[in-house]
């Protein structure tokens, strides 16, 4: 399935890591029924998506990665999620998360974790279930933390952990994440990811008990991208520090569902002429009306999503160029823009699977792990579309935002 409009936005760098990932679709493939049935990613698959330079995507120059652009990132992270649903989610949370490293953290601090080991990958908790913390002198005493939906995390090196929990957010405490970067040498993970749906991502629950955390490894993030814009005009990549949070929602959340989607459609009208269609005349599913029908409309969801996506996308440079601040209805467009495209995905896939027959529902039939793993990743907090909807209407009768990172802005805005 056509990308849109891919070709002449990209790089040569960044086509060549798209065509790695192109490269690797078939052999991921095969992997999909081992990766549901281990509930992780085999450690040579690992290695071979290493050696490709995919976990480096959103990695500075400086560091030994590719620095490339947020567009670029979605359309190879999407290409990956064509091979295996959970490890396109995988190498999203990964890049994503190392991208919204490189830009929070401090250079003393990024220095020091890059001297540590050759490749780091950062998975991230951007919301604490629970954090009894502590200041103490020179840092931060976590007497008690648990973090859940910890994806990547077994194949990280660093988490990122917000050290407040959803109750100090939901009673108005303060609208700003801390940030804490920790070795994953000091992080208990539970084996408590058993799921229909993404198995091979290994979301698990990750824990700390009486850890101690430096002051220098903690950092706040605000919630409104670009609320605190500096007076001197920023230069080259520091241009887009200010709008790290809304990066992190576009780098982590919308890449792989994405890339299910079209990986649907490509097998769908791939096996559809060679498969009949049960108690009927008919030669092949290509031949019928109302399955050339569908798999038009599902095609057209796919690309309708993308190209939500992509104004999501403009829409930040846009502001990243001219460093302007988001306004609330912004904020609320960009938010619903990727719960849309994730809808339109989920629909696609949905539809496509309805037309499958009774085969569909094999665990070892792509299209049957494909609809699993679409359905997990559109429930995301990030991209789940009722939310996102809701938050669109709400903003454009008037009312306040029930969004946790337009609330944010809000109270900034607001202050």
């Amino acid at each position: 399935m056509a990308n849109l409009n891919t070709e002449r936005q990209l790089t040569a760098v960044e086509q060549q890591l798209l065509n790695h990932a192109a490269e690797l679709v078939p052999y991921l493939q095969k992997f999909g029924p081992v990766i549901d049935e281990e509930r992780y990613i085999p450690d040579e698959v690992i290695q071979k998506i290493s050696d490709a330079g995919l976990f480096k995507l959103g990695t500075p120059k400086e560091y030994g990665g590719h620095d490339i652009s947020i567009r670029a990132m979605v359309e190879i992270v999407s290409e990956m999620a064509k091979g295996n649903g959970s490890v396109g989610w995988v190498v999203q949370i990964i890049n994503g998360n190392n991208y919204n490293a490189s830009l929070s953290l401090p250079s003393d601090v990024l220095d020091s974790i890059y001297n540590e080991v050759e490749e780091i990958r950062f998975c991230s908790v951007l919301l604490a279930s629970k954090a009894v913390v502590k200041k103490v002198d020179g840092g931060y005493l976590v007497e008690e933390g648990l973090w859940r939906f910890g994806s990547g995390s077994k194949h990280a090196t660093h988490a990122l952990l917000n050290l407040r929990d959803g109750k100090s957010m939901q009673e108005g405490k303060s609208m700003e994440m801390m940030l804490a970067v920790v070795p994953m040498s000091d992080v208990t993970i539970a084996d408590d990811w058993y799921t229909m749906s993404l198995r091979g991502s290994a979301s698990n629950s990750l824990a700390m008990r009486n850890m101690f955390i430096p002051d220098k490894y903690v950092i706040t993030q605000e919630m409104n991208p670009g609320g605190s814009l500096p007076v001197a005009e920023l230069k080259g990549r520091d241009r887009y520090k200010p709008y790290a949070q809304l990066i992190i929602s576009i780098t982590t959340g919308i890449s792989a569902i994405l890339g299910l989607a079209r990986g649907a459609v490509e097998y769908f009208a791939e096996i559809a002429p060679l498969k009949g269609i049960a108690m009927t005349v008919h030669p092949s599913q290509a031949a019928v009306g109302h399955i050339q029908y569908k798999v038009g409309l599902a095609a057209m969801k796919v690309e309708s999503a993308h190209l939500h996506i992509s104004r999501t996308i403009d829409n930040l440079e846009r502001h990243v160029q001219h460093i302007q601040p988001f306004d609330l209805k912004e904020m609320a467009q960009l938010q619903t823009d990727l719960t849309y495209a994730a809808m339109l995905c989920w629909e696609a896939v949905d539809m496509l699977m309805a037309e499958s027959g009774g085969s569909g529902i094999a665990d070892s039939n792509r299209m049957s792990q494909i609809f699993r793993d679409i359905r997990g990743g559109a429930n995301h907090a990030l991209t789940t579309a009722s939310t996102g909807l809701e938050l669109y209407g709400r903003m454009l009768m008037g009312l306040p935002p029930q969004h946790v990172m337009t609330l944010g802005a809000a109270s900034l805005i607001k202050s």
